[in-house]
Formats: structure tokens, C-alpha cells, sequence
């Protein structure tokens, strides 16, 4: 209906605005389109604006993570965190009221999403062996996305025992939960599932930081295969 609209309408200034309706806009519909652009406008700065503050805090959280995965928690500075997330330490104090509790959501998103994977196979349909399968090609493709996250998860800092003794579920808590599973279905032979457990992620943890050093190629991936039939010995699958 209204064909011209001012450069600095476009750009969102509402004071613009206001003075376009005021001389181009007929009165009986000045209401709806003020209401309109105030929504809109509401949008863009509300809402518009979260994603850069969750990217911000995404790039220190990522920053930090590699960091911790590297070179300990008490190896690092919040300042070295901010040096490498290209952020000041005010900007990293903003979004964590600590380097602790930086470590601890750092740990426990990378717990969640190895937890939540493991949970996930568990409630899928097809046999252990089917599954498990599945679990190890997945394990190995995030490693190769983001090697940091399970090197973080091999950490034995205080910090990330005492967040294993939370009573959130755990990384071995559903592992345990698939092996048992397997057990019930005499998909498995009797085994201490704890102790498999253990063992499976132990290697995992090992693979990550064998890689890291140059021990291990880079990608884990094109050793699938090789992990699959090592894990299935394991577990009594012959």
C-alpha cells in the first residue's frame, strides 16, 4: 500500500518512523502500522540481539574448553581464556561468575551430550551388537568434530568429581544402563557392567588424548571398525 519508506525507517529508528506515519500514512491506519513497527522493533532488539550474546558465550565457553582439555584447569588464566576467545576478562566475568564455574558447564555439556547419546541408543530398536555399533561410529564422528569435549571429559580435576557425585545422571550411569540392557537380553554374557563400563570409556579417553599427542591419526573415524571388534571382545561378543 505504502510504497515509500525512509532510509532511516528501514534501519529501525523508531523516531523516524513516527514522523513517516505522521506525513504519509493516512489516520485510519497510523494505529495498526505504529503497532506493527513496534512489535518489530521489540523483535529486532530483544530477540535479534540474544544469538550475539549466546555466540559470545559460546566462543569463551569453546575458548576455555580447549584450554582446560590442554592444559588442566589450574594450568590457565581467566586472562589467557580471554586472550583466546578475543574477549576482555570483563566479558568473560559477565557471562561466568568464575573459571570454575566455567570448567563445570564447559564438563557438564559435554557429559549431557555423551549422556544423552548413550540414552538414546539404549531406546532404539535392533540387537546390542546393532546398537552398540551405532553408539561407536557416533562417539568417534563428535570426537573428530570437537576432540576437545572428551579430552575435557578425561579430566580428574576436584571440580568435575564432585560434579560426577551431583546425582545428575552420568556419562557411566548410562553406559551401565546399555550394558545391563544387553545382559537382560542375553544379548550379553554375565559380566560386571560397572567395570565394562569403565573400561569402554577409559579407551575412549585414551584414544583422545593418543590422538592429540600424534600417537593416533587425528580422525578416529577410519578406526571404527578396528574399536568395534576390540569393544565387542570385551563385552563377550565373540
Amino acid at each position: 500500500m505504502f510504497h515509500f519508506v525512509s532510509s532511516e525507517c528501514r534501519a529501525g529508528d523508531p523516531h523516524a518512523f513516527l514522523v513517516y506515519c505522521r506525513l504519509a500514512i493516512p489516520l485510519g491506519y497510523r494505529s495498526i502500522v505504529v503497532l506493527a513497527f513496534w512489535l518489530a522493533f521489540t523483535y529486532n532488539m530483544v530477540i535479534m540481539k540474544k544469538p550475539h550474546i549466546d555466540s559470545k558465550k559460546k566462543d569463551i565457553l569453546q575458548a576455555a574448553m580447549r584450554l582446560f582439555a590442554t592444559k588442566g584447569i589450574d594450568g590457565i588464566s581467566v586472562k589467557e581464556i580471554g586472550e583466546a576467545a578475543g574477549v576482555t576478562d570483563a566479558a568473560i566475568y559477565k557471562h561466568f561468575k568464575s573459571k570454575q564455574a566455567m570448567a563445570l558447564e564447559a564438563f557438564s555439556h559435554y557429559c549431557g551430550s555423551y549422556t544423552r547419546l548413550i540414552d538414546y541408543m539404549t531406546g532404539q530398536p535392533g540387537t546390542f551388537r546393532s546398537r552398540f555399533h551405532r553408539l561407536i561410529d557416533e562417539v568417534l564422528r563428535m570426537h573428530d568434530e570437537e576432540q576437545y569435549g572428551m579430552l575435557l571429559l578425561a579430566q580428574q580435576h576436584e571440580i568435575f568429581v564432585e560434579a560426577s557425585r551431583s546425582g545428575e545422571r552420568q556419562l557411566s550411569d548410562a553406559l551401565i544402563a546399555f550394558i545391563e540392557q544387553g545382559i537382560e537380553r542375553g544379548e550379553l554374557p554375565e559380566q560386571d557392567a560397572r567395570l565394562s563400563a569403565v573400561l569402554i570409556i577409559g579407551a575412549f579417553n585414551q584414544m583422545a588424548l593418543s590422538s592429540l599427542h600424534g600417537e593416533l591419526p587425528a580422525r578416529l573415524e577410519p578406526l571404527a571398525a578396528e574399536v568395534k571388534q576390540r569393544f565387542s571382545h570385551l563385552l563377550g561378543q565373540l
